[in-house]
């Protein structure tokens, strides 16, 4: 093993959201190399479905790896506490963050993704922490128009023109991150497109899994880019060895991390093939998108409960959305992303349980 060294990935890093699937992803990744983490909970969090996922990732290594793991309580609120939580971590990998499309999550959105960034970055610029890996999303950057150029990592903005209430917070949460830079730490930040991990946890993907499984015949018409969860841990690792090695181009940038672009009905078909269930067969139709979210927005008012389809949701679920992803793989030149199919099978492979 490399001496540990301020900034380099064998030295402390403190993850957020431990608890999250791309938390988890990251724990395992470091846990398998033996390199001192500490992940950070609430109050509260479930930290034995890590254990179990572990188990599974690590083997017979889990029980002196888990035994080695330290479990530090803070809440993205609590500056005071975030830095105490930092201490003696010469990294910090922040992956915590709110995913929510309904209306009214605007505040919690914000509270959790921006304003808890921007305590992460206080909290680690006053624990001495060298460098941050920031986990944004490709919904902080400009969007794709249809027949447009595919969105990149200088994508405008523009305002924030069809971004969702998420893609503001993220947008906003990445502007703290990059205060950080401002500040003097050293700064990875990556923008992924929607990522795949395992099908037994509801995080980011889980929705898709669900709605397959739940032998839906309708399919969106639209579709997106999309990354596994162990490939966007395994080009996170790749930045940082290659800034520690020196590499010019690293920190200080930002990059859209994406396997590929698909069609919601092949990523459907693929995760029906994987859960052994039926696959859908029949577009969503404009109109029935148009009725469903003015159904959606009436008896979310009856009922004083977030609607649960958007107008902006299902305007978004008929876009093709694309990803230019040649700066990342021109900084990684060597790099192979896992195929979606082959992803979709081993996420799907022990089933939705747990």
């Amino acid at each position: 093993m490399l001496e540990p060294q301020p900034g380099h990935g064998p030295s402390q890093e403190l993850v957020t959201g431990a608890t999250g699937l791309v938390g988890m992803y990251r724990l395992a990744w470091r846990l398998k190399r033996g390199w001192p983490t500490v992940a950070l909970r609430r109050a509260g969090s479930n930290v034995d479905r890590v254990a179990a996922f572990l188990e599974e990732e690590l083997g017979e290594n889990f029980s002196q790896a888990w035994s080695e793991l330290e479990w530090r309580e803070a809440d993205l609120s609590d500056v005071l506490a975030l830095e105490d939580a930092m201490a003696g971590c010469h990294r910090v990998f922040h992956a915590a963050g709110r995913v929510s499309f309904q209306t009214g999550d605007e505040a919690q959105l914000k509270a959790v993704n921006q304003v808890g960034t921007s305590n992460v970055v206080n909290a680690a610029l006053g624990a001495g922490v060298r460098r941050l890996v920031h986990v944004s999303s490709v919904a902080a950057l400009g969007r794709t128009t249809e027949g447009g150029e595919a969105v990149h990592e200088e994508s405008d903005w523009a305002e924030g023109v069809g971004a969702s209430p998420y893609g503001v917070s993220k947008r906003a949460a990445e502007m703290e991150a990059w205060r950080a830079e401002a500040e003097g730490m050293e700064l990875i930040v990556v923008n992924p497109t929607i990522i795949l991990g395992d099908a037994r946890y509801d995080e980011s993907s889980g929705m898709v899994y669900r709605r397959v499984a739940q032998a839906r015949r309708y399919y969106p018409a639209g579709g997106n880019g999309f990354v596994g969860a162990a490939d966007l841990i395994r080009v996170m690792a790749a930045l940082d060895e290659a800034a520690d090695a020196g590499q010019e181009g690293i920190l200080g940038e930002r990059f859209v991390v994406s396997s590929e672009d698909l069609s919601y009905r092949k990523l459907m078909g693929w995760v029906a093939q994987g859960l052994g269930v039926k696959a859908p067969s029949k577009p969503l139709a404009g109109w029935m998108l148009g009725l469903g979210w003015r159904l959606a927005t009436l008896w979310g008012v009856l009922t004083r409960t977030p609607a649960q389809l958007t107008r902006d949701m299902a305007k978004n679920t008929r876009v093709h959305h694309q990803y230019n992803t040649s700066k990342v793989r021109a900084a990684l030149p060597g790099f192979a992303f896992t195929p979606i199919e082959e992803v979709l099978r081993e996420t799907t492979r022990r089933g939705l349980s747990r």
